[in-house]
């Protein structure tokens, strides 16, 4: 069939092929990274004081202060991962707008 984005590119079918293939990667990282963003989400403990979201089990002033340093983390890694995700979802849409259908 006739491509006619490759047409107007000036790219070849194996070079809209390829774009094809990285839109199907891109679609597969994006879903990665929403279940670790759920995932991590759940480990982390709620603001009403307490145990977190998987447990629900109270936890100690001592617990609560030896764990400071993985919320942190854990906060640090889901805002890396939405941004990410974030860049991920764009480079998705441009390709999505270069590589169309078939006409």
């Amino acid at each position: 069939m006739f491509n006619l984005t490759a047409f107007m590119l000036g790219a070849s079918a194996e070079t809209m092929q390829t774009l094809a293939v990285i839109k199907v990667v891109l679609v597969a990282l994006m879903g990665v990274c929403a279940l670790s963003i759920i995932v991590l989400v759940l480990c982390q403990k709620g603001n009403s004081g307490g145990g977190n979201a998987i447990t629900g089990v109270q936890e100690t002033y001592y617990a609560q202060n030896k764990g400071k340093t993985t919320e942190g983390r854990l906060k640090k890694w889901t805002a890396g991962i939405a941004i990410l995700m974030a860049v991920i979802t764009i480079v998705y849409f441009i390709l999505l707008t270069v590589v169309s259908a078939d006409v």
